[in-house]
This record gives structure tokens, sequence and C-alpha cells, in this order.
């Protein structure tokens, strides 16, 4: 059996471009080739609120339709409505005509509006008997114990750091038991936070891995089921599938919203200098505008690795100082500030005005400001609120400071693109003279290791100290993760990289 994987970028509600994606899919293949196309390919994913609307479900059927008049064969992914109920489904067409309908059964987090379906179905095509449903019925279908000769597996699987080889790794005892060939269709491309990686796969009825599809592109491939081999696996590092899903979630953030330019404020720190290398690999250096914004408590050396980092980049970019503005501010709110020391209210002054400055640009050239706000620091709250945590959206948001520097590191790997001084030097925030990040937070190498414990490990204060931790270190950091959650409500949304992404996958009570 001939069998193309279409692994396609569907954009979210752009129905026709997506039957356009479908359409040109088909016409790579002859007539005895099978094409199966991701979950929701015709609608793209996720819905949310938008599966709760007639339209979608009309727009969906007609183009279904022509797809249909195409006569060729093809397992496809919409949202369907009998009239009743609403579904996500896979549509079985086969010589211009709907053949079978599977209706996805165990309903995940993207399906809410959804109703329960029957799960996999079993037609017979080709001679052969064929098992096509989504991945959250894979299990009910294996324990129907019904032979058949190949399974569709059809998803939209949200990237995670290690999620990839779990996936394979999941259905291998299943197909090994079930002696079938088995193949993943996963979508690529990414819809506000979501990354979705690609990677679809066969397994041969042995559960050896013999086709894998590339992480975070689209592409179709042709495959017989008849004719599969082993193949060899050369694994991306952690650092370079982090590197490469950022670049697709910035890239597809601005390609989807049909916005050409980002901006970015340059510190001359690690984290604006990683987001504004990220954002020239995903959108071109020509899209990418830096804003300089020295105060007098900034030093020569970060004007300097800002100016030299644009340089290296090739991007344009603006010098524009905020002692005049920052001194006006502290005039007019003389009267308020009397006899009182300087302190977080003077310092979060200077991080708004840049961030006025930033939002200017911004609107002046029709750009979005592209947030460099890290991980660790949405984790304790070391950012001010409307400052430098504004942002569409958070490129390192859901990266520790430690995972920045690895990643300024391997983008160094071959030539200086990021100042090495950026890397190296003590971080901070450059609010007041000679301050630290260290001042406030335990060293980020310290604070990281407790932070992935207690957001990723889920473990509470006395298990963190058990592991070996100072009990007072472990408490002022839990304490900082505690007492921001507020803030964390009310900052822009970040690209998920990892199991326990905050304010996606990590939602407290902020009281």
């Amino acid at each position: 059996m001939k069998i193309q994987i279409a692994q396609l970028n569907p954009k979210t509600l752009n129905i026709e471009a997506n039957f356009i994606k479908a359409k040109e899919a088909l016409a790579k293949v002859n007539q005895d080739v099978l094409t199966v196309f991701p979950e929701l390919a015709l609608s793209g994913s996720p819905l949310f609120a938008t599966a709760d609307y007639e339209d979608i479900y009309k727009q969906v059927a007609a183009v279904a339709e022509r797809l249909c008049s195409e006569n060729k064969d093809c397992i496809v992914g919409l949202p369907t409505n009998d009239g009743v109920n609403r579904y996500n489904s896979l549509a079985f067409i086969a010589k211009g005509e709907l053949v079978d309908l599977a209706t996805k059964k165990n309903l995940g987090s993207f399906d809410g509006s959804f109703s329960k379906g029957d799960g996999f179905e079993v037609t017979q095509y080709e001679g052969k008997m064929l098992a096509f449903g989504f991945e959250e019925d894979f299990e009910d279908f294996v324990l129907r114990q019904q032979e058949v000769d190949v399974v569709v597996c059809m998803a939209n699987n949200v990237f995670e750091i290690n999620k990839q080889q779990e996936t394979i790794n999941k259905f291998i005892p299943a197909v090994r038991k079930m002696a079938c060939r088995f193949i993943y269709v996963n979508r690529c491309g990414a819809e506000g936070s979501y990354i979705f990686n690609g990677g679809s796969f066969v397994l041969n009825e042995k559960g050896n891995l013999c086709e894998q599809m590339p992480l975070f592109n689209e592409q179709s491939k042709v495959v017989e089921t008849n004719a599969l081999s082993p193949l060899t696996q050369s694994p991306m590092s952690k650092i370079e599938k982090m590197y490469n899903a950022v670049v697709l979630g910035i890239g597809d953030y601005f390609r989807k919203n049909g916005i050409k330019k980002a901006v970015i404020g340059l510190s001359g720190g690690i984290d604006s200098a990683l987001v504004a290398a990220l954002a020239v690999r995903a959108i071109g250096n020509e899209n990418v505008v830096g804003v300089l914004m020295p105060s007098e408590y900034s030093t020569d050396h970060s004007i300097k690795d800002a100016e030299d980092l644009a340089n290296n980049l090739q991007i344009k970019y603006y010098v524009v100082p905020i002692k005049p503005l920052y001194q006006t501010a502290l005039q007019s709110l003389s009267e308020v500030f009397a006899n009182t020391e300087r302190g977080l209210a003077e310092e979060n002054m200077q991080a708004r005005i840049r961030c006025q400055i930033l939002m200017g640009v911004a609107n002046k050239i029709g750009a979005v400001l592209l947030n460099t706000s890290n991980k660790s620091e949405a984790a304790v709250g070391y950012g001010t609120l409307y400052g430098d945590t504004s942002g569409g959206i958070g490129a390192i948001g859901d990266m520790y400071k430690t995972e920045v520097w690895a990643m300024a590191r391997w983008i160094n790997r071959e030539r200086i693109i990021i100042p090495e001084n950026s890397i190296t030097k003590a971080p901070s925030a450059e609010l007041s003279y000679g301050q630290k990040d260290s001042d406030a937070l335990p060293e980020y190498d310290l604070l990281d290791k407790i932070l992935y414990l207690h957001i990723e490990g889920k473990q509470d204060k006395e298990q963190i100290i058990a592991a070996g931790y100072d009990g007072q270190t472990v408490d002022k950091v839990l304490h900082l993760v505690k007492i921001n959650e507020w803030k964390r409500h009310q900052c822009c949304p970040c690209l998920k990289l990892s199991s326990c992404t905050l304010g996606i996958d990590r939602l407290m009570p902020v009281s």
C-alpha cells in the first residue's frame, strides 16, 4: 500500500488556504496513493471557542466537498456537525466519495466544544484492513484486539523537549503485539503559544522506526507499507530542538498574523541578544529593529555589547537615551516622592519608560514588540509589569536562564554572533548603580535547579530540601514563585517548550 504522509502547517480558521495546501498535496501523487493528513487539517487547531459557532462547520463542509472532487483517496481531519453534536473527525474519502468517518472519543485539552465520538474505525482498502483514528483513542482500539494490516493515527501533538521520542516509544509495544504497520501523522507549525513539531513517523510490524519526517518543517512523503526498512536515527540535541522550535514559533506568529516587523529592546544583556538572534533567523534581519535605551545607570560595555550585536546581525537600530524622560517623570512626581528614599518605584519607572518608547516605535512602523523575559525571571517575578514583561509574544519565556546561556553558546559555535561579553558578564537590570541580579536572587545555576524541581518536578519545599538544597534558599525561591502569580497572569503569552509552561500548564490561585 502506498501512503503519502502530508505533514502540513495549516493556519487556524484560514480554511481556504488549508484546502489549497491539501489540494496541492493530492496533486503530487497518482490515483493509487492514499494521502493522510493531520488532525483538523482543514480548519487548523486549536479552535478554542470558535468551535461553538456554526459557520466554521459550513465552511469546512464546503471545502471537504471540493476535496472529494479531486478524485484522490485521502484521510483528512476536520470538524463536523451532524445537526445535534459537533465532532473532531477524520473523513476517509475514496474515489471522490466519503466512505467512512472516525470521530474522536477521548477528548483532549483542545477539544472542549466537541462531543464524545466513537473512536477508531476500520475499513477495507486495497485488499487490506486499515484502521484510522486519533492518537488519544489508540489505547482503546488496541483493547478491541481487532486484526488489521495498517493503522493510521492522526495527531496535533504540541512540542515539548522530550516528547518526540516518548511518543515513538509509546506506540512500539502495541504495534509489535498487533503485528501491523503503523503510521503517525502530526502537523507542524505554530499557533500563538503552541508549537507543533511535525516528526510524523512509520513503524513496521516489529515496532522498528522505518520513516521519520523532519521536525519543524512542512513536508510530504510517500511510503510503501510493504517495503519498510529500519531507520538509523540522528536525533537533534536539546538546545537545537529548542532553537528550531522557537524559530518556527516566532516565524509563524508573524506570518500567520500578517505582521512584517519585530521591535526588540537591546540592553546588551544575554536575553535580548538571544531573542534578536532568534528573530533574525525567523523573519530576516531586514525585519528586525533594535532600540538601545541607555540611562545614567547603563555601563559603557552594555551599550557597546548591544551595538556589536546589532552589527553582527546586520539589523537596523536606534539609540534613544531615557535620561531626559526619566528626569522629567521624577520632577513631575517630586511632591509625591518627597522625603522618601530612592527604591523600587524609581527603578521600575525606567523599565516602563523603555516600554513606552518601544511601543511607540512598534506602533509607528507597524511592528510587534518581542518580549525578552526568561522563565527564571517570570517564575520569581523578577521583571517590571508594563515594562520588560510587555510584548506580543514571549520568545524565551519557557527557557530558564541557564538554557538561554546554553543556546547563546550553541549559536556562537561557528562564529561570534552574540558578543561574548553578553554571555559571560554578570546579569543586571541596570536600574541603579552596580546592580546585579544576584543581589536579589540566588545564582541562576542554583535558582534554575530549584525552580525545575518545583515547576516541572512538582516537588514541594520539603522534597526539594530533602534533595540537598539549603532550606532558607528554597523557602525564599518558592515564596517568590507563590507571591508573583498575579504578575504572571498579566504577562504576554510565551512559546511553549517544556512540559510545564507558566501561564499554560501551570496556573495557580492569585490570592
